[in-house]
């Protein structure tokens, strides 16, 4: 057989069809975009930390604690291995005679920086920043932000207090070299040191829960990272030090993006997968329009193998098409957004195009188009040239899988399955990922046929009684054989992909963005008196205050001394909540109401008139930190009177959200201490300042700190995150939902030859249309039913194992969702037969 005629002829006898594969083209660009987009980022990413991850870190290797500095012996171990410097993080009172700001404090040791710059205009390329900040008549220099001059009212080289000391602005901060692994921080960035921070008097921060880290940078002499970090893991892992590489070491921002990208992962498979379903959907559909042709190239002599080649060369072609639009569409968008996604992040990312990405996402996209084909294709050799002397019109034939299975034939179709699992693997670099994703599919793909084949069954034993346009609707589905099947799993297959995108993206909203909507403080006020938030409750309810919310919170310090009666000496803390709350006195404070920026992730809150044995709500960290779980105990002390208290819920809270204490206790635990007053003022729009300069002059002995815009710095990004996983997940939706589409185009052909029968025998117009409305309705509702469930299944799953976020979906929107496809379904449904409802039998009797 000669090959390149067969092409020929295969591409000539696709043009006058070519609008019709508009849809496959499209769902196999936007799973590729999608592919190709992701991927390009996360390379860039993943390139920027591995070349300059010791940049980034500051040194290539840190340990952190919230509690206390090195000890002399940990100090010299650490430098047995390399260079130190000691980094602080901390929150203080920024003030001046006519400002007030919120500080973010980095406080550097002499060595520091170890690698990189700290980048500021008043700083010389050539001039040490140690030098800069050294001392001048026994007061301290301080590098700090922009915006911070602008909210203090001051200049360069005026004096200001810092922690109730006074400090000299020797410059504004531009940048620091480590900024990236810091994260998002509250408050406006500064930079002091050591040497000046022993000199601040009230290291109290402004806001309950924000502790000083002490964090030690190590800069290694033989720049072997593996071994120093199993040697400082084998040497500190033990007492209670949280130690990080550069490679896991970027902050809490970067795990969101990092969500993030693992999101686009799953939604470009599934774009795959269902852009795969629409080139199944749309070839079978195709071949069995095509039967009559290819009965006619039977007949004249060609074989097998030429009728494979002549379809497959159509497929190819096309899905070269949809391909190359998404590899230039997903290029073009990480091109662009590079830059952009870095500047959030910290990281320089230039616009760039790395090749595997490019090549995988291509890869993906052409294998699953001839994986998807390949069972047309065989459906496609199986016509013999007796058709054409039986009735057109019919679907494809069957697959005799016994033949298939047992023949060198399935071969191709393997290869194609291992070669997409093997890029998935190179795309997600998760082997687990990747059989479960393969798995799912399977099962959800024969999960679909044995419902419909089961509904069948039991539609085809019903009594036909009803109105007739029911019991032809129902017949329908009963008696379509592979139609009514194929169908219901095509649509079946893009519902429960929609459901999973729909389940993901509310699980990352509510990971950036929290689970409550809340107004996050402009203001806050520490250590006030009952008459003073007595004034400012009359002072909110005045409707021109421009105030829109004030909570006040109880707070008082306490120590935890012991952890299910085990004295918090003897144990072992993980994580940096729980390395905090055992590092002293700690901000506590007790709750009647649970506040809105807060959810619960295990347990119940006590009701509002709870007055029984003492409880105690955790942050959600602390489970795992202090090897707690509910029903647990914990003692503190409070003013030196031992409090046990009973743990019954944890709780995770969005910083974003404002105010909130790593403990907090039932009421009657604290109530008879002596407390403080917490304040948080949330201004109305717009009346930001109109309510800070109220407040300054009706209350003038109360000192508020501005965090409003801070906190707003840290919703408007993880709001650009939402709203681009909303974007892609609409995205994706609308892939679905086109695939949803495609699917109708299934046994086209031989609906419409049922129609014109059914009209002859006397049928009207509105009835035949009115019986494909409740057909295809009934199919799209039967698809929805196991849809629903394997995609709230397999988005648990995925939120659990993948994502690692808290499961949560949106039953509004899912029900939304599916009642569009559904009405989609029976509307597209109804017109794929109103040309033969409408036209003459006989002109389509002759067509047929």
């Amino acid at each position: 057989m000669n090959i390149w005629p067969a092409i020929r002829i295969g591409l000539l006898d696709m043009r006058g069809d070519l609008r019709r594969f508009l849809l496959l083209v499209v769902c196999l660009a936007v799973g590729t975009a999608l592919i190709a987009g992701v991927n390009s980022v996360g390379a860039s990413i993943t390139s920027a930390i591995e070349e300059g991850a010791a940049e980034l870190m500051g040194g290539d290797i840190e340990i952190s604690r919230a509690d206390r500095l090195a000890t002399p012996e940990e100090l010299a171990s650490l430098n047995t291995l390399g260079r130190t410097v000691l980094v602080i993080d901390t929150n203080l009172r920024a003030e001046s005679f006519t400002g007030e700001a919120f500080a973010d404090v980095s406080v550097v040791g002499p060595s520091y920086p170890l690698l990189g710059q700290v980048v500021s205009p008043n700083l010389p390329a050539d001039q040490d920043v140690n030098t800069l900040l050294a001392k001048e008549n026994d007061i301290p220099g301080v590098l700090v932000d922009p915006v911070m001059l602008d909210e203090l009212e001051a200049s360069v080289g005026d004096t200001i207090g810092l922690g109730g000391s006074q400090f000299i602005i020797r410059g504004t901060l531009s940048r620091l070299p480590d900024a990236a692994v810091r994260g998002f921080r509250l408050g406006m960035p500064a930079l002091i040191l050591v040497d000046g921070f022993n000199s601040v008097s009230d290291r109290t921060s402004p806001l309950p829960g924000l502790g000083t880290w002490y964090r030690y940078k190590l800069h290694l002499t033989d720049r072997d990272i593996d071994r120093g970090l199993e040697t400082v893991v084998d040497r500190f892992i033990d007492s209670g030090w949280t130690i990080r590489s550069a490679r896991d070491g970027l902050g809490q921002m970067v795990r969101y993006y990092d969500l993030f990208m693992r999101f686009l992962v799953i939604v470009g498979l599934g774009s795959l997968l269902i852009g795969g379903v629409s080139v199944w959907t749309g070839m079978r559909a195709y071949i069995a329009e095509r039967s009559g042709v290819i009965a006619v190239m039977r007949s004249i002599g060609a074989g097998r193998s030429r009728v494979f080649i002549h379809f497959l060369t159509q497929v190819a072609a096309l899905a070269l098409v949809g391909v190359l639009i998404g590899l230039l569409v997903g290029a073009s968008i990480a091109w662009i957004l590079l830059p952009y996604i870095g500047g959030a992040v910290g990281i320089s990312l230039a616009p760039s195009i790395y090749p595997q990405p490019i090549l995988v996402a291509a890869g993906a996209g052409l294998i699953t188009a001839f994986a998807f084909a390949y069972l047309p294709l065989q459906q496609a050799q199986t016509i013999r040239p007796v058709l054409l002397f039986r009735a057109k019109g019919l679907d494809a034939p069957p697959v005799d899988w016994s033949s298939l299975l047992l023949s060198w034939q399935v071969l191709p179709l393997l290869a194609s399955i291992a070669a997409f699992f093997v890029l998935a693997w190179l795309m997600t670099g998760d082997w687990t990922l990747v059989f479960a994703f393969g798995l799912a599919s399977a099962m959800a793909a024969i999960l679909f046929q044995l419902f419909i084949r089961l509904v069948q069954l039991g539609l085809a034993r019903l009594p036909e009684t009803g109105p007739r346009v029911l019991r032809h609707a129902l017949r329908n589905i009963s008696t379509a054989g592979q139609n009514a099947a194929a169908v219901a799993v095509s649509a079946g297959m893009a519902l429960a992909m929609l459901i999973v995108v729909l389940v993901m993206q509310a699980n990352l909203q509510q990971e950036f963005l929290g689970a409550s909507a809340f107004d996050a403080p402009t203001l806050v006020g520490s250590d006030l008196f009952p008459d003073e938030v007595e004034a400012l409750e009359s002072l909110s309810a005045d409707p021109a205050s421009g105030i829109s919310r004030f909570v006040s919170t109880p707070m008082l310090r306490g120590l935890l001394t012991a952890i299910k009666d085990v004295p918090v000496a003897e144990t072992r803390t993980r994580g940096p909540e729980a390395t905090f709350l055992l590092s002293g006195e700690v901000p506590l404070t007790w709750r009647a109401e649970m506040p809105l920026s807060s959810r619960l992730v295990a347990g119940d809150w006590w009701p509002n008139d709870y007055s029984g044995p003492g409880l105690v709500s955790l942050h959600q960290s602390l489970r795992n930190g202090l090897g707690v779980d509910i029903g647990d105990t914990l003692t503190f002390e409070i003013f030196g009177e031992p409090k046990t208290v009973t743990v019954a819920n944890f709780r995770d809270y969005s910083w974003q959200g404002g105010i909130d204490f790593l403990a907090s206790f039932s009421p009657g635990v604290l109530d008879n201490y002596p407390t403080t007053l917490f304040a948080a003022v949330t201004a109305a729009p717009g009346q930001e300042e109109a309510v800070t300069r109220r407040l300054a002059a009706d209350l003038p002995d109360i000192r508020f700190i501005s965090v409003g815009d801070t906190l707003k710095q840290v919703t408007d990004a993880l709001s650009q995150l939402s709203f681009a996983a909303t974007l892609v997940g609409s995205l994706a939706v609308g892939n679905g939902l086109l695939v949803l589409i495609g699917s109708l185009s299934t046994g086209r052909r031989q609906r419409e030859a049922d129609t014109v029968i059914t009209k002859v025998l006397g049928a009207t117009r509105t009835e035949l249309i009115a019986t494909a409305f409740i057909q295809y309705g009934l199919l799209g509702l039967l698809a929805a039913i196991p849809a629903t469930i394997i995609g709230l299944g397999v988005g648990r799953v995925v939120s659990a194992l993948m994502l690692e976020v808290e499961f949560t979906y949106r039953p509004d929107v899912i029900t939304i969702v599916l009642g569009v496809a559904l009405l989609v379904t029976a509307l597209l449904g109804a017109m794929t037969i109103l040309r033969a409802a409408s036209a003459r039998p006989a002109r389509l009797l002759r067509d047929l």
